[in-house]
């Protein structure tokens, strides 16, 4: 198995059903971007997020493996 281009901070993981998720904002940080281009990145390539809890309190997350696909790919790219 192939080690990942980044690695989410371990504090900012959470499991959803055995799968690592990520948020916006770790994301951001990981990439040196704003979180508004890192969700209009992410959403035009079709990833889409994970809510955790309902309503105003619910967390929005990413799958981590959804994601590092996506980065591995930018990766490719050239």
């Amino acid at each position: 198995m192939a080690t990942s281009v980044l690695d989410p901070r371990p504090e900012r993981q959470e499991h959803l059903d055995g799968r690592l998720t990520v948020s916006l904002k770790t994301l951001a940080r990981m990439l040196d971007a704003h979180r508004s281009s890192v969700r209009r990145w992410l959403r035009d390539a079709g990833i889409k997020p994970v809510v955790l809890g309902r309503g105003r309190n619910g967390a929005i997350r990413y799958l981590w493996g959804d994601v590092e696909r996506w980065l591995q790919s930018l990766d490719h790219a050239d």
